[in-house]
């Protein structure tokens, strides 16, 4: 029976041949391949499961010798344990679901050639704003201490009734855009153009998410912008090469 559950700072997702976790306490990456999946999830509640790890479980449980896999999978459980990525309180930990967000589809706001975003004095102070104040959180807090008022900000807002009017996210994000390659480009800072980005439409009443996503083989992270099937800050087609692991 399964007895540990994920810590609430432990976020999953499955790849074609991984599932990862993502520790924001210690802003780190652990990958369990596909051939120690089956082992663990009979120690830890809600992970995730596929033909090859149901497999795998039928083979640790059928009171045989332990197969090599399983001793692997039984040096991540002890890593795991070590760094604090489970517990065994259900009131504290979570279950090891992955995270389900719709597929990307389109982007929000289309390039065109010929003319521009209009940006207004309102843009610009509220993009400098957002700039300046995202680039204290992450230079003076953890990352987790970044999503968790992220997180907070987002429900204060909803709380309120605000909703997503998508022309008005349109306009603004045209705007911010538009402005953004004065202060930084998008392609090396994907996560401080998102964090900054969803401050920057808080002032407008809007919040959308913030999703971080991984792929593997190479592993690699990145950082955008959705709601819905829209993206806000990126191209649809390069961010379905990421799965998603966390959204705000």
């Amino acid at each position: 029976m399964a007895s540990y559950f994920l810590a609430p700072h432990v976020y999953t997702c499955v790849t074609d041949d991984h599932v990862v976790l993502l520790d924001l306490q210690r802003d780190k990456y652990l990958g369990v391949d596909r051939q120690q999946m089956g082992a663990l999830a009979a120690h830890v509640k809600g992970w995730p499961v596929s033909d090859i790890t149901a497999g795998n479980a039928a083979d640790a449980g059928a009171g045989g010798e332990a197969r090599p896999s399983n001793a692997r999978a039984d040096a991540v459980l002890a890593r795991m344990l070590a760094a604090g990525m489970l517990t065994t309180d259900p009131a504290v930990g979570k279950e090891a679901k992955p995270l389900v967000i719709e597929r990307s589809e389109a982007a929000l706001v289309e390039a065109e050639l010929e003319t521009q975003p209009a940006v207004t004095f309102v843009h610009v102070a509220r993009f400098l704003r957002a700039s300046a104040l995202t680039a204290l959180a992450m230079r003076w807090r953890s990352i987790e201490g970044v999503v968790a008022s992220t997180e907070a900000r987002k429900a204060r807002g909803t709380a309120r009734g605000a909703s997503m009017d998508l022309n008005a996210a349109r306009t603004a994000v045209g705007a911010f855009i538009r402005l953004r390659p004065l202060l930084f480009g998008a392609q090396d800072a994907c996560l401080f153009d998102s964090l900054a980005l969803v401050r920057y439409l808080s002032y407008f009443r809007l919040y959308p998410q913030c999703v971080i996503g991984v792929q593997t083989a190479p592993f690699g992270a990145h950082c955008w912008v959705q709601e819905g099937t829209l993206v806000f800050n990126d191209a649809p087609e390069h961010v379905r090469r990421f799965t998603p692991i966390l959204a705000v």
